[in-house]
């Protein structure tokens, strides 16, 4: 047996080892271990469109929060206007400003299919389950939000949980 040879069958017999090891849901209702387990899951993360953007953490400060009270006491995330103007500010009056707002669930089909590693899979898929599970109680809510004007449009995918507003953000580049 050469080399070629031998290492082909080393690799067919040892499956790669994980760079992160799947974290359990977090918790019902606990911003903390949900904050974790999002940083965990989107650190190895891309957002494929005109350009490969990083998927990273994102957190409404409580100046955010208090600024979209309105709406999050209604317990329901604000409408893509608010959203925008919120962390756009006055942007949303330029011309091609793109301001919407829509179901996670057509992000995440497009996040899941885009990996290229099983593993990447993996935590994009793992990523949406725990979107799905802790948005599915009472109290809670999750959008998808484009916001921007075009070639760069940033993409928040938000839950509200327990009165607080995480999720991620990555950048969709569209000429």
């Amino acid at each position: 047996m050469d080399y070629f040879e031998a290492l082909k069958t080393s690799q067919e017999q040892s499956p790669p080892p994980a760079a992160h090891p799947p974290l359990p849901l977090p918790a019902m209702h606990n911003v903390e271990e949900t904050i974790n387990y999002i940083k965990h899951t989107c650190s190895d993360l891309y957002f494929t469109s005109d350009s490969d953007e990083p998927v990273q953490i994102y957190q409404l400060s409580n100046p955010g929060l208090q600024a979209l009270e309105a709406s999050i006491s209604k317990l329901s995330l604000p409408s893509a206007h608010d959203f925008a103007v919120f962390v756009a500010g006055e942007a949303d009056t330029m011309e091609d400003f793109v301001a919407e707002k829509k179901p996670v669930a057509g992000f995440f089909e497009r996040l899941c299919n885009q990996q290229v590693t099983e593993q990447q899979k993996q935590l994009a898929e793992s990523l949406k389950r725990a979107f799905d599970v802790l948005t599915e109680e009472p109290g809670t809510d999750s959008a998808c939000y484009r916001i921007g004007v075009l070639p760069n449009i940033e993409v928040y995918v938000v839950m509200l949980i327990d009165g607080q507003v995480v999720g991620i953000k990555t950048v969709s580049v569209e000429t």
